[in-house]
């Protein structure tokens, strides 16, 4: 797969697909009045505000929501189970597609949104699908179908406690190699346990999304030159050791059932050194009291033997499912939550907007600018949709089972129960026997 930039998130132009009397009397929010539209959804700030703000779109359309949030382990498992039976019960759920877009394509889950996109009975004259940076349109577009809309932009980026840092004199980490060299001092002067020096996700299927970037700055890379997987690389190995050395030598007990959950909880109360987690847990971090003074947010420092700096980037998106009864009013609910009001509402929640005239917009700059921690999240956002890439597997069609089977060599890794190189070896050769 080749890595989508997203820049244009940033430099969109936005166009307008309709205007006139003519659509606007042909478009009613009220058309699917007393309607219930079912939402399964991953737990994120995102699905989080929709869930408070569900009163508001009933108020503007009559249609009712029933929202039910999982951690994503059980959200994916029901959300599959649900689909597989082919059940009614589930009308929009959230996706990734570039992990689970072939997948859900070829099983037939996803219901082609073009034709109400098309449709000015459908589709608000004002909700302009182009608005969405081209990158983003492209990534909720599988086998020429668009099967989502975009919600959120982000990626994992680097987090310090900078009181921590500065009460055991330890220099702000500007390199990739100098994480590990800051952790072993922070340990030092952390001995009392009073802190704990790194935290990252650990459980086998959320560690792709947080062991890549050091792949990458390392030199490494998932596939080779002639693109067959590429874990077994020197520079590779060397990234996946430097992570699972981090959380082995300096993370908390229990890390190999940790996800962003654990981590973030860490974080906002302040007992936790570093950490390279999502830039949309930004907002719940800054919960906590006192963390809009004390923390620093960056993209993960650049390899400094590479001077490279590939992040991870990518956006949710959300889709109705092909077996709902309800497809035009879930496509109500869809335009309504992705539209450029709901947007500039959930940028005070901390959630990156993908609309460009919203992250270019006013109330987004207002909000960043009044505090410097803001101004930090929000650049490092810029920067990582200029540089990432959303490849986090090596190659394989079975990327759900490629990325599985990465985030279970690095377990292994930390976990003691194999060399880096060997384990990452075999990594390499699983993947190759997927069928």
């Amino acid at each position: 797969m080749k890595r989508r930039g997203f820049a244009t998130l940033i430099t969109a132009t936005a166009l307008s697909l309709g205007s006139g009397s003519a659509l606007a009397q042909a478009f009613n929010w009220k058309k699917h009045d007393g309607q219930t539209v079912n939402l399964l959804l991953n737990n994120h700030p995102w699905s989080q505000a929709v869930r408070e703000m569900a009163p508001e779109f009933t108020a503007k359309t009559g249609i009712r929501l029933r929202v039910e949030i999982f951690n994503e382990e059980q959200f994916r498992a029901r959300l599959t189970t649900q689909l597989q039976a082919k059940s009614s019960d589930i009308d929009v759920f959230m996706s990734l597609k570039f992990r689970e877009g072939g997948v859900y394509d070829k099983a037939g889950w996803f219901a082609d949104l073009t034709p109400f996109l098309n449709s000015p009975t459908a589709t608000a004259p004002d909700f302009n699908f182009n608005d969405f940076g081209d990158a983003l349109r492209k990534g909720e577009t599988v086998n020429g179908k668009l099967v989502g809309l975009p919600i959120n932009l982000e990626g994992p980026l680097f987090y310090w406690n900078k009181d921590i840092f500065a009460k055991c004199n330890v220099a702000e980490p500007k390199f990739l190699e100098e994480i590990p060299e800051a952790a072993a001092k922070l340990k030092a002067c952390s001995a009392r346990g009073d802190a704990t020096v790194w935290a990252a996700r650990g459980i086998r299927g959320a560690i792709p999304y947080a062991v890549s970037a050091f792949i990458y700055n390392s030199g490494g890379d998932f596939a080779t030159p002639d693109r067959k997987p590429g874990l077994c690389q020197p520079n590779s190995v060397k990234g996946v050791e430097m992570y699972a050395n981090l959380l082995k030598d300096y993370g908390p007990p229990g890390a190999a059932n940790h996800t962003f959950t654990q981590v973030i909880e860490m974080l906002g109360q302040g007992r936790l050194a570093m950490t390279h987690e999502s830039s949309n847990e930004f907002s719940n971090i800054m919960k906590f009291p006192g963390r809009d003074k004390d923390i620093g947010v960056k993209v993960l420092p650049p390899g400094k033997a590479t001077g490279i700096s590939k992040p991870i980037v990518f956006g949710w998106g959300v889709s109705i499912s092909n077996f709902s009864k309800n497809k035009e009013a879930a496509w109500y609910f869809m335009q309504w939550a992705t539209s450029n009001e709901m947007q500039t509402k959930l940028v005070q929640r901390g959630v990156a907007p993908p609309r460009a005239s919203v992250f270019n917009g006013l109330a987004f700059k207002a909000w960043t600018t009044e505090l410097p921690v803001r101004q930090a999240w929000a650049n490092a956002l810029v920067e990582i949709s200029k540089t990432g890439t959303d490849v986090s597997f090596p190659p394989s069609e079975r990327i759900i089972e490629a990325r599985e089977m990465v985030g279970g060599g690095v377990q292994k890794v930390f976990l003691g129960q194999g060399a880096a190189k060997d384990v990452m070896c075999q990594v390499d050769a699983d993947v190759v026997n997927l069928k």
